[in-house]
């Protein structure tokens, strides 16, 4: 039942929370810290339970062909794992800028976790929809929470956009329980194949991987993240680009690899093309920003598309690639997201040209930013470097030259601008106003940098890398995923 209590626990909290308010107000100060952590331990003992063998949650009592059924197994508890560390860091620096004083930050906050938990771990595509309803909703209001008007148009922005990516979920759902009459994953991935014609295949495809696409933010059909990233307060902003977006990578590499591994590997050459334009296009727009946080959202843009590169080689080396450049980029990039808003901050404008001589006066932050810079600009030995080194090596053994090579220009490309950011930190430049004790953001990105570290060696670590390399060996044996729903 481990995996019922992850979708159930944070959406708990966030029902109990206005409640706590209304009758005890006084506690939630100690109330949501444990709700917190309580969420992040049920979401870890979750993907625990499913790592060394499927474990499965049936709902009512029902049959996977006829009712809900829950499923953890080693790609759903990676994600699983990455959630719950992404969260928890956000969290952490919510609660040491807030407090517990806007209870309803909190209430979007755990319904998100929740939501995102459930599509981690739903068998079925119609309460992947419906999770994804609950995730986007939360998403949408979290951006738009701090109600400045660049903070609201940027989450109608990303209503709209994402609403219409909804909509192509919903109809490829619809598509496929109109052409075969069920709904779970793993049943689907028989049937589609052999009841499906073709060209209804050809739309199912197209539908789900247009929805997704936009959900996930890659180009082109990025236009809403680069305003939600850089509009949201500075916890958002990592939170989105470190996990959020990788949830939909998550959900878009389930279906592809059951439905459409055999039956559609054009639809991985779609993928592949699609992370391709996400590389160059995110990092040419992102050369031309001024705005610290733009740069770094078109940035997401580009590591979107180096994840979408291993995705899309359909391959056992390419997914477990793409899993560990998902990890390596949370790190990354919600720690620069957490650096730059804090900087930012302090200093009242988020111009890159006006953020001069901040290493004088918060070296902590300029130092942290830095290590995070050169991991995701790609510098050995850093986990960024190595993540790129084994998409190349996926790409070329996949016969895809052109991926490899858009990855090795990417790196170029990215420490152009990288390069521009510290070139300001470093140089000399007026002291900026007297700041405030950082507790919670500093010491999140230092953990963050030295994760980065560790992560470089992970290659070297037989323990930690057999763990990644065997997500991507179970991912792609779609039998083992299918025989473990089916046989009960």
């Amino acid at each position: 039942m481990m995996p019922v209590f992850a979708v159930i626990v944070p959406m708990s909290w966030a029902f109990l929370i206005p409640l706590i308010y209304l009758f005890r107000h006084k506690l939630l100060g100690y109330a949501i810290p444990v709700f917190a952590l309580l969420s992040f331990a049920v979401t870890v003992a979750s993907a625990v339970s499913g790592w060394r063998e499927h474990n499965l949650a049936f709902l009512g009592g029902w049959t996977a062909e006829l009712g809900i059924v829950f499923v953890v197994d080693k790609l759903s508890a990676a994600f699983l794992v990455l959630a719950a560390i992404g969260s928890g860091a956000a969290f952490l620096v919510s609660y040491g800028r807030f407090k517990a004083g806007p209870w309803r930050y909190y209430v979007i906050f755990f319904l998100l976790q929740s939501a995102m938990n459930g599509i981690l771990v739903t068998g079925d595509m119609f309460n992947l929809f419906v999770f994804y309803e609950i995730f986007s909703l939360a998403a949408y209001l979290l951006v738009a929470f701090t109600m400045s008007w660049q903070a609201i148009e940027a989450g109608l922005k990303y209503l709209v956009l994402g609403t219409i990516g909804a909509f192509f979920i919903l109809l490829s759902t619809a598509y496929i329980f109109i052409a075969t009459g069920t709904l779970n994953m793993a049943l689907l991935s028989v049937t589609l194949p052999q009841q499906v014609p073709q060209e209804t295949l050809t739309v199912i495809a197209a539908c789900l991987l247009l929805g997704l696409c936009l959900k996930i933010g890659a180009f082109p059909v990025h236009f809403w993240l680069p305003d939600a990233h850089s509009s949201a307060q500075t916890a958002v902003s990592a939170l989105l680009s470190g996990v959020v977006v990788k949830i939909s990578i998550y959900a878009l590499t389930r279906v592809s690899l059951l439905f459409f591994l055999e039956s559609r590997p054009a639809f991985f050459t779609m993928i592949s093309s699609i992370g391709i334009l996400s590389i160059l296009g995110g990092h040419l727009m992102a050369i031309r920003q001024e705005d610290i946080k733009r740069l770094l959202a078109y940035s997401t843009v580009a590591q979107i598309g180096y994840i979408l590169v291993g995705v899309g080689t359909g391959t056992a080396a390419g997914i477990t690639a793409a899993v560990f450049q998902a990890f390596n980029h949370m790190f990354m990039k919600g720690g620069l997201f957490i650096a730059a808003g804090q900087l930012a901050e302090d200093i009242k404008t988020r111009e890159i040209s006006k953020m001069r001589g901040l290493f004088q006066h918060r070296k902590g932050f300029v130092i942290v930013f830095t290590i995070l810079t050169a991991a995701i600009v790609g510098i050995p030995p850093l986990n960024g470097f190595m993540g790129k080194w084994f998409l190349m090596l996926a790409s070329i053994d996949a016969g895809n030259i052109v991926a490899a090579l858009a990855l090795a220009l990417g790196t170029v490309l990215s420490a152009f601008y990288y390069l521009r950011i510290l070139s300001a930190f470093y140089s000399q430049g007026e002291a900026p106003p007297g700041r405030k004790p950082y507790y919670w953001p500093l010491r999140v990105t230092v953990v963050f940098a030295a994760l980065c570290v560790l992560l470089g060696f992970a290659p070297f670590i037989s323990p930690l890398w057999n763990a990644f390399t065997g997500i991507g060996t179970r991912a792609v044996d779609t039998a083992a995923y299918i025989a473990a729903v089916l046989a009960e």
